[in-house]
């Protein structure tokens, strides 16, 4: 046996096999390139090749019978089979190939490379293969067996000289709406298979999925006032998008809407209707009972190039048009037309190859590059471009089963790119012999019994090759070279070679994963794709939700693989579990990670690595979120709070702050409710600033003020204290109290007596004690109250006489009294006494703390300046200050003094 490539070996398009078996000849398909300047197999090698006895068409694709008018010219003497339904397109495809043909001859001035004559000569010697899908070839017995794909499209096996051999042509497994998927042949034992391999390193998306944002984005564009043009295969893909539209529009899922059908997509409909017994079951029946599925009358009209421009000036409407790659016909004039309108959609359905214009637009949509030619004109790209996973080809874990249920002695890789092939060789088991073929090169096989192999290339997987394999089908988490944030793919092979890991994004971008990159395997999962990428997609922003989850609590402190520590934290073993664990693994300092002896990471976890992880605290990738959403969220939390203003976060992205018109008008319960609410659903640290919108508090005033205007209006921010006149006829305390809820500061009418610290300070009273203690009595309480709690006082002392006395406790500051609002609280359930808190600042206290903290290097050239209404320390130094040493040495005297800082040279 031997099998010789004359094209389509390493690459999508001129498919051509020459294969001796049984000392017979024969040739399967003779395809031609749609791009490039040489269109044809090599078919100068037949020359030297016995002459093919027969020729077999696997289906009526460009790339597959694009060259047999040269074949039958050259071979006149050989049959030429293909199924009727084949035959029958032939004549619509290979008429058109030969314009695209004459067309690109006339631009470049070439000589094409058969005429019209020879077509027909071909298309009259064609012979249809017998209903009982068997040919007798020399000494060959021939088998036909349903390939899904397109309509009419095949597998032959050959039987003979005591050798089997199955060419699989294009494979499609998954039934479309038109026809059913391959019928595996189980009853062959093949030595060899030659497989195709399009879609060798992919994995489909759910076909429902797809179907659904194809009618979807399309009836979106219409109503938005464009129109959807959708290149499609003539064969086999319009047929399935008109099919998809139509059926959507019956269930009531999408409006109703014109669509417009140009190209070859109407002949080649035609056909489809008549061969129903090619047909799936319902759709036969519905072509027995309705006629034409395809182009429904009101609903789909076939279009005349003559009424083109006028389609263009009617409503907005979809037009589905050939060629699915853009490469000429109708497709191509109307992306033309269309591409530079932003209300336009450009709609991809299909494979396009590398050099396709449908590939350019692609790389135009993912920013990969600005420009695209159409017909050899350049256009800007405004248009909606979107592509949908609606292939007719078998994906990776498809064709790798199809092997395993044949299981061959050997397999050829066709019909693929090189990263696609090697992805499906490395996919397949070595039992198998997956092998890369080369155009032009020839492959001698022995029987299956003899054990003496192939001769023609081989790659052997090394250790570490075969250690990467597990990764196959598996989500992987890895670090980009270009040092972004870690990702999630999925592994679809690994290179035999280089051990360079063929993965895609989650969002379908083929990606190289230099084994180094690899961080954790996340495992395999049944779910869709879209599914997945919708679920870990975020996560990858932001887990602190999920990170919580995880029951922490559950692992002691110790040694842990990925595996064992996911055993102990895990509620459902899911993927987005093992994504978040392994990126809090990622916040472990690299002393805490080692290589194990199985070959696994063992990662050493201690309480405090847990406790951080238990409160979603860990410095790991998605701890917060983006500075933008985040205040999208506190936004969204806060619409109803009246007062709030707005949110702002700080340049070195630590800090959310929260700005309110009246923020001392809300308690510190409150406070820490809004606060810790939103740093839990963004990851942020969230603080409320204390800045009062002064400008409001007149207004705020005078709208309390009924009889008039307030007079002599003056503000005291340090006491947080408005004084005015009011009109004779208020009611000051009522005003007064109605003020203090809706700002939080007090009002005093001026001319009155002050009345003390109490009436500027909040007074903490607890009323359902019914004891108070003697004063001295209180004073001693108060002392414990301050040692129990770790607090500084510097004076106890009581205002007023008898019932009204009031206990005073002296802090360093006001700003740290108001920290202890609810400690003030259970002081006075302890006492008995009403207790406020004084308002001065202890000046010397605080410079005298400040001082303590701040670095010699500074070089401080005098004591610090008090500023009371900014609660600020100036400070006037020698040196330039490091920023993170300023912000570290002004938290130390906040936290002391209740003041900031502020640096001056």
């Amino acid at each position: 046996m031997n099998v010789t490539v004359l094209g389509g070996g390493n690459e999508v398009g001129a498919s051509c096999l020459h294969i001796e078996m049984a000392e017979t000849s024969i040739l399967i398909d003779a395809g031609m390139r749609m791009q490039g300047e040489q269109l044809l197999p090599a078919l100068g090698m037949l020359e030297d090749l016995p002459r093919p006895q027969a020729i077999l068409v696997t289906h009526a694709h460009a790339d597959h019978i694009g060259a047999l008018p040269l074949i039958h010219k050259l071979f006149p003497e050989a049959p030429i089979y293909a199924t009727a339904p084949t035959i029958a397109l032939m004549r619509i495809m290979m008429k058109d190939s030969l314009k695209i043909i004459e067309e690109r001859s006339r631009r470049e001035e070439t000589i094409p490379p058969y005429s019209e004559d020879q077509v027909e000569a071909l298309l009259a010697a064609m012979l249809e293969i017998p209903a009982n899908n068997t040919l007798r070839i020399g000494e060959l017995r021939i088998e036909s067996h349903q390939a899904g794909h397109i309509l009419g499209a095949v597998m032959f096996s050959l039987m003979g000289g005591g050798a089997e051999l199955l060419v699989s042509g294009d494979l499609s497994f998954k039934a479309g709406r038109t026809i059913s998927g391959a019928n595996v042949p189980r009853h062959l034992k093949p030595d060899v298979v030659i497989m195709e391999s399009t879609y060798g390193n992919r994995a489909h998306t759910d076909r429902h999925t797809e179907e659904k944002r194809l009618a979807e984005h399309v009836a979106e564009v219409i109503a938005g006032g464009g129109f959807a043009l959708v290149p499609a295969f003539a064969l086999g893909r319009a047929q399935e998008v008109l099919l998809v539209l139509q059926d959507y529009m019956d269930k009531g899922l999408i409006p109703e809407f014109p669509i417009y059908v140009d190209g070859l997509v109407t002949p080649v409909s035609r056909v489809y209707r008549q061969y129903p017994q090619f047909l799936k079951g319902n759709l036969a029946h519905r072509v027995y009972r309705e006629g034409d599925v395809f182009l429904k009358e009101g609903r789909c009209q076939a279009v005349h190039p003559k009424e083109r421009e006028a389609i263009l000036q009617g409503k907005p409407a979809c037009i589905v048009a050939s060629s699915g790659m853009l490469t000429g016909g109708a497709s191509s004039w109307y992306a033309e037309q269309l591409i530079g309108n932003d209300k336009n959609a450009v709609l991809l359905t299909g494979y396009q190859d590398e050099e396709s214009p449908g590939k350019a637009l692609l790389d135009v949509a993912e920013g990969k590059t600005e420009e695209l030619s159409i017909n050899g004109t350049p256009y800007e790209a405004k248009a909606r471009i979107s592509k949908y996973g609606l292939s007719a080809h078998a994906d990776a874990s498809e064709m790798q089963l199809f092997i395993q249920q044949l299981a061959p002695t050997h397999t050829l890789l066709v019909h693929g790119d090189d990263d696609a092939r090697t992805a499906l060789s490395d996919l397949l088991d070595e039992r198998y012999s997956p092998t890369l073929v080369e155009n032009g090169d020839n492959y001698p096989f022995e029987l299956r019994d003899s054990k003496k192999g192939i001769k023609g290339k081989r790659y052997k997987p090394n250790k570490e090759h075969e250690a990467l394999r597990s990764l196959n089908g598996q989500f992987i988490l890895y670090e980009p070279e270009d040092d972004d944030p870690l990702k999630v793919a999925l592994c679809t092979g690994v290179h035999p070679k280089t051990n360079v890991l063929f993965s895609q994004t989650l969002k379908g971008k083929p990606v190289k994963i230099q084994p180094h990159q690899l961080i954790q395997a996340l495992g395999q999962t049944t779910r869709t794709i879209d599914d997945v990428r919708e679920s870990l997609q975020p996560l990858l922003d932001f887990n602190r939700q999920e990170m919580k989850a995880l029951q922490w609590s559950h692992a002691p402190e110790g040694i842990y693989t990925f595996q064992g520590l996911l055993r102990h934290v895990a509620v459902h073993d899911s993927l987005e579990e093992r994504l978040v664990l392994a990126l809090a693994l990622q916040a472990l300092p690299t002393e805490h990670k080692r290589d194990g002896q199985s070959g696994q990471i063992e990662y050493k976890l201690d309480d405090d690595f847990m406790a951080q992880a238990q409160h979603g605290t860990l410095p790991m990738q998605g701890r917060k979120m983006n500075a933008a959403k985040a205040m999208d969220i506190a936004r969204g939390a806060l619409a109803d709070e009246p007062d709030f203003t707005r949110c702002g976060a700080d340049q070195l992205g630590e800090t959310l702050t929260l700005y309110f018109a009246f923020p001392d008008a809300y308690t510190d319960k409150q406070k820490e409710r809004m606060t810790s609410s939103i740093a839990d659903q963004t990851g942020w640290e969230v603080v409320i600033s204390p800045s009062t919108r002064q400008d409001l508090l007149f207004q705020v005033l005078s709208d309390l003020t009924e009889n008039g205007e307030p007079e002599s209006f003056s503000l005291h921010l340090q006491e947080k204290t408005v004084r005015a006149t009011l009109p004779e006829t208020s009611d000051v305390m009522e005003i007064a109290e109605r003020f203090k809820q809706r700002t939080g500061f007090y009002f005093q009418e001026k001319g009155s007596e002050a009345a003390g610290p109490t009436q500027s300070n909040d007074l903490f009273k607890v009323t359902d004690r019914s004891v108070r203690m003697e004063n001295n009595e209180a004073r001693e309480e108060t002392k414990r109250w301050a040692e129990d709690r770790d607090i500084t006082l510097y004076k106890i002392s009581f205002k007023g006489q008898g019932d009204d006395s009031v206990l005073e406790v002296h802090f360093i500051s006001p700003e740290v009294a108001k920290r202890h609002e609810v400690d003030l609280e259970e002081l006075s359930y302890r006492t008995g006494f009403p207790v406020t808190y004084a308002e001065n600042p202890k000046q010397n206290e605080i410079i005298k703390e400040a001082v303590a903290r701040i670095p010699a290097s500074w070089a401080l050239k005098k004591n610090p300046s008090i500023h009371r209404e900014q609660s600020i320390l100036g400070l006037k130094v020698g040196e330039a200050t490091d920023p993170d040493e300023a912000q570290r040495v002004e938290d130390a005297i906040l936290q002391a003094t209740g003041y900031g800082i502020e640096l001056k040279r």
